[in-house]
Formats: C-alpha cells, structure tokens, sequence
C-alpha cells in the first residue's frame, strides 16, 4: 500500500494518461504517429526534477508536464493536448483508489476465511450472551465469529459497490465541455484503464463518488473496532473468556509486571476514529464552488492515502489478533452459572404461560424470585419452593427447564443462514412429519377454476384458499405423449408436500397448506407469475440439445434461467431484459425470484444428497398471494425435477416416460421411499 500512494507510482499513472491522450490524438489525425512512437520511447521524469520546477511553478501538474517535455524533445509538444490538469489528476486517483481497494479486499478475504474457520471450530462452545452489559441467555462463541463473518460479507459487498462507483474517469477538459479535447480522447484512455467514462463531470469528478467510497472504508473500520471492543470487554479480569495473544517476552506495563493487556484491539479502535474523521472530511468535500475549487485537494491528499492504508493495516492486525486469540472455555463455563440460573428465565416464564397463566401472571411470579434470587441467591432453588409456581410445574419439569441445550437447537440452522455450513436436514425431519400431520382445515371443495396436464385447481369455501388435485395423467412434449398411469398422483401429491414443508423449514414462504388425502392439498390462492424458473446443477435435456454438450456435465455454478409459460410456444426461453421490457416482472422480483431458487436449490440438492439422489435440474413457479406475498406455488415432484440416483445414475423422474426408459410409478415410488427413509 505504501508503494501504491508513493509519488514514484502516482507519476507513474499522471504519464500513463497522458501517452494515452496522445495515441487517441494520433488515431483522430491530430497528433503524428511518429511523435507518438518518440513520447512512449522517451517518455521520463525525474522526482526531483519535479519538485525544483515547481519551486517556481507552484503547480505541481505543471511541473510534472514540463519534466517530462524535458525528456521527449520537441515532441514534447503533444503532451497535455486539450487536457486540463484534472483530466489527469482525478482519472489517476480512481485507478490508485480502485487498486487500493483491490489491496484491501485481498486481506479482507483471508479474514474472512479465518473468520469462519474459527466460527466451525467454536459453533458449540457454550457462554453467556450479553444485552446492555448484563448476563441475558446462552450463545455459543462460534455465533460470534460467525455474526463478524456475516457482517464483513456485507462490508465486502460495500467496498465492492465502491470500487464501481470510483471507476470512471474524466478527460473533458477545463469545465467538462469537451471544448478543446475530442469526447474519443476520453474513451479511448478510459477504455484502456478499465475505467468508465463519467457521464457527465465538471473540471473534476462529483465528490460523492469520493464520499461514498471514503464512507465504505469507514464503516469497514467500524465494523473492526466491534469486534476488537468485544474482545477487550471479554478480556476484563472478572470475565476473561479470551483474551489476545501474549508473545513471548512482550511486556504489558513498565511499572505492572502482572499486566496483558488488549493493546492491538485498543489500536484499532483509535484508528478507527481517524478512519471516521476522514469520512467526514471527504462529505466536506462534495459541495466544491461551481464548475470546481481546489479546497478538496489539500484534503484528498491525506484522507485517501491515509484511509486506505489504516483499514488494510487494521484488517491486517485484526487477522493476527483473531490467529492467536486466546479461549478460555472454562472460564465461559463458569462464567454462565454465575447467576445460579437466573439466565433461564424465559423458559420457566413460557413454561407457565404454556400451563394456563397470563403472562403478565407468569411474569409476575419469575420476577418475584429472580429480584430475590439477585445478586447472590439461587433462582433454582427459590423457584422450587415457590408454592405458586409448584401449582404449575413439578420439580422435575422445573429442572428439566434449566438445560442449555434448547438455546443451541437452532445454532446450524442460523450456520447455514450465514453460508458457514450445509443445510440441517437431519434436524428438519421431525418438524416436516409434524408439519404434514398437522389439523386440517375444514373447507368445501366448489367449482373446478382450472385443469392442466397434471393437476385440477377447485375452489373452496374458504376465498383465499384452492383445492389442488394431482392427476394420474402423464404428458410430455407440450401434450403430444400422453398416458394415464395409476398412482402417478398420489405420489406426486405426498413428494410434493414433503418437500413443500422442507422448504418452509429454510424459511421460504409457500402455497401448501394442508394435506387433504393422498391426491389433495389446501393450498393458497395466488395470482401465478407467467414465468417458469429452471435451476440446472448438470447439462441435462433442453440445454444439452441447444447447446451440443454431453448430458451430466456439471456446471461450474448453479444456473438460473427463466421461460415464458406458454404450451402454444412451448416455453421459451426468456431474458432479463426481456421480462422486464415485456412487464413480466420487476428488476426487483427477478432478483427475489433467482435468490429464492438458489436457496431452493441448496436446500433440495442437500437434502437429495443425503437420500442418495443427485438433483440435476428442477422448474419451480411463483405467484403472489392476496396479501402481496411472493410465494412458492405448483409443484415439486419428479415431474418437475430431474433425479438421478447417484451412484448408478438411473433416471427416476419423468423422462422414464418421455424416453420410455421404464414404468413411470416405479422411479416415482424410489424417490419416495427414500425419501421415507427407506432404500428405495
């Protein structure tokens, strides 16, 4: 980073523009291109010949032009042409600014990584979550790290979102008009840099851009400071649950030979108020005097440098600090019974609202013992011979209340949500058979409003609710093949609704609602989108015949694409441009759209995985309910997903029946039956 602010390299940038002003030139017929072959053979300068020019010059660009006229010749003459000094200057401070970012988005990675490291090795390692300082409830340590992991992502995506915002350029001359200087000039240079041409400047780039950026650094460094505060708290003496390194022969305290103490945190935490300070200087900077005035200048040349050095130093040493930090798990251990139980709480309160009490009763009651129980009183013991809260609970329920497990039930669940970790299938299980035996709600099956080729839609005396019927009808090619196969409903109806109930396990909202029998369910009425979105892990079908390629090539990434649904065009394929252009959907619901099937994807290829299925591709449909919400609808069976068995790669899905490769019920049943948990 030093290298990258050092005047050598910022020169270096100043004379890379200008022999690139010069070859545009030559190709629009202005500039001879011999003269141009002589500025980029002779092209020098000289630091300290700079500096002396400017002693008189009193402008630095000035000085640098004229050093390197000095060394061109007579072809010096090309040099600067139709450009003013912040054609320069500005565009070279983007490509420093955009590579700075690169520096500091290198070791932000390795942080990252180390990060989730650490949080895999601590997601079960027990302590006391904190609210306002004061013992709350239990949390694991990996939670933590995983919390930082999560919000460096975010800050990633920032300073991401920054370096696009700082890659232009500007060559328009003195007020932005271009009227000395070809707008070709400006293309081609930035062409050639990487960067995009501003669409519109003054004599300098908009400062929001440098705002922004400044601002992303910023929040990066605070974001740092959290953590390392964290730290220090957890290294106070009467916590002491880790604590940074200690190298050997470091010392702590010139009068205090005892002392270890968080210096590196306590650093970051002031480097980050300067990082702070220099954000603010850098929103000074954006109501600058009409078309420019200079007072950003002295400005820039110490926030920029000095902000992009201090957060890849601070991500530097945050690294070496989450490296040797020290754990002390035992001291969490011991840390968590300090209160004797007063951190269970909540549970003996929900347990006595879940026996008949009101809450403000239940409360009343835990309370009463817990005020008494603080600072130095068992809570357990006083509950338990509380005669009022005895009316309710056992002893046995009560002590079953103060167990830690419960608060770590959802620790993979939340890993998985922070992309640390695979889905937790296993734990899902007992609440999908749960979900499925759940009441059913009691309506009446009216009218039919819709037949497809798989299913009929009845409505029902409930308004908002449909009736979905799945037929034992199976058709391919846009209804060209078809035949009825027994049993072919039935299990696409109970596939259907297991995975439905898997997907709400993940969080994903959709339209099922009840099993009615082995071929119903109550779903949601929805205004479906005219869209079919397809997720492909593997070349298969359609896209291994449009494209020529071998079926269960796997793809380096899952691929979403969209059709339009139409049997009369046979679903063609859509763009992004061109569902937006036709008002299909919004920019926004194509990203919800493609955010929810990736997470579908993990979820079902996960969860296929562990049935010894290989999910190789699968259509999912949306639609919006009547309260506005974006939900899964259709279905999710063997008809619409192609699945493999994974070690022989039988077909156990519907091209059985499209390519006559065996009876249809007979893949299905597989499919179910391991998903059953049998073999299948």
């Amino acid at each position: 980073m030093k290298e990258l602010w050092s005047p050598q390299n910022r020169y270096q940038k100043w004379l890379e523009i200008e022999i690139l002003a010069c070859e545009a030139w030559a190709e629009l017929g202005r500039v001879p291109a011999s003269a141009v072959e002589t500025i980029k053979k002779k092209a020098s300068f000289d630091l300290a010949r700079i500096a002396e020019i400017e002693e008189v010059t009193k402008h630095d660009v000035i000085a640098f032009v004229s050093c390197v006229a000095e060394s061109v010749g007579d072809q010096g003459k090309y040099l600067h042409l139709g450009l003013t000094s912040y054609d320069v200057v500005d565009t070279a401070l983007s490509l420093l600014m955009r590579d700075a970012l690169e520096i500091i988005l290198e070791a932000l990675d390795r942080l990252l990584e180390l990060l989730k490291e650490k949080a895999l090795v601590y997601k079960d390692t027990v302590m006391i979550g904190r609210t306002h300082g004061v013992h709350a409830e239990p949390i694991t340590l990996g939670l933590k790290f995983a919390l930082w992991y999560c919000e460096l992502q975010r800050a990633r995506r920032r300073l991401e979102r920054a370096k696009e915002v700082i890659s232009v350029g500007r060559l328009s001359g003195a007020v932005g008009t271009y009227a000395h200087i070809d707008p070709y000039v400006e293309a081609y240079v930035c062409r050639k840099l990487g960067l995009k041409p501003a669409k519109i400047s003054t004599q300098v780039l908009q400062r929001d851009r440098h705002a922004e950026y400044l601002n992303a650094l910023a929040v990066t460094a605070t974001s740092l400071e959290k953590f390392a505060v964290e730290i220090r708290h957890l290294q106070r003496t009467e916590v002491l649950e880790m604590e940074e390194g200690f190298a050997k022969g470091q010392k702590g305290s010139s009068a205090m030979p005892h002392k270890r103490n968080p210096i590196t945190c306590e650093r970051l935490s002031g480097l980050a108020r300067v990082v702070r300070g220099n954000a603010l200087a850098a929103l000074e900077n954006i109501p600058l005097w009409h078309e420019r005035d200079i007072s950003h200048s002295s400005v820039e040349r110490i926030i920029i440098p000095d902000s992009t050095t201090l957060l890849h130093y601070m991500i530097v040493k945050f690294a070496e600090i989450v490296q040797g930090l020290q754990v002390y798990p035992e001291r969490m251990k011991k840390n968590l019974q300090l209160t004797k139980g007063l951190i269970f709480s909540q549970r003996l309160l929900l347990a006595l609202v879940e026996k008949g009490l009101l809450r403000e009763e239940a409360y009343a009651l835990v309370q009463r013992q817990a005020l008494q129980a603080w600072p130095e009183g068992d809570f357990r013991e006083l509950v338990k011979g509380d005669p009022e809260i005895g009316k309710h609970l056992s002893s046995e329920e009560i002590e079953a209340l103060f167990d830690y497990k419960p608060y770590l039930e959802n620790t993979d669940y939340i890993f998985w949500k922070a992309g640390l970790s695979d889905p937790p299938i296993r734990k899902w299980e007992e609440k999908i058979r749960t979900r499925l035996v759940s009441p059913k709600k009691e309506v009446e099956k009216q009218e039919l409003v819709y037949e497809g080729k798989a299913k009929k839609v009845y409505s029902t005396s409930e308004p908002n609710l449909y009736l979905m019927e799945f037929k034992d009808e199976a058709t391919a090619f846009d209804g060209l093949k078809k035949e009825e196969i027994p049993g072919k409903g039935r299990l696409n109806n109970l596939i259907s609704a297991h995975l439905f109930a898997l997907l709400e396990c993940a969080g994903m909202a959709t339209h099922f609602v009840s099993l009615v029998s082995e071929k119903e369910m109550l779903v949601r009425r929805v205004e479906v989108l005219p869209l079919e979105v397809i997720v492909r892990n593997l070349v298969a079908g359609s896209m291994a015949k449009r494209l020529g390629l071998p079926e269960g090539k796997e793809l380096s990434r899952p691929l979403v694409s969209f059709c339009y649904k139409s049997d009369q065009l046979h679903d063609p394929l859509l763009t992004e441009e061109e569902i937006i252009a036709l008002e299909l959907a919004t920019p926004d619901q194509i990203t919800a759209l493609k955010e929810i099937s990736l997470k579908c994807n993990q979820v079902l290829r996960a969860y296929f995985q562990t049935r010894g299925i290989l999910l190789v591709d699968f259509k999912l449909e949306f639609g919006f309910d009547h309260r506005g919400e974006l939900l899964l609808v259709d279905e999710i069976s063997p008809d619409t997903c192609r699945l493999w068995d994974l070690e022989t790669s039988e077909k156990l899905d519907k091209d059985r029946f499209r390519r006559d490769l065996g009876d249809l019920v007979s893949g299905y049943q597989k499919v179910w039956q391991r998903m059953q948990g049998g073999e299948g």
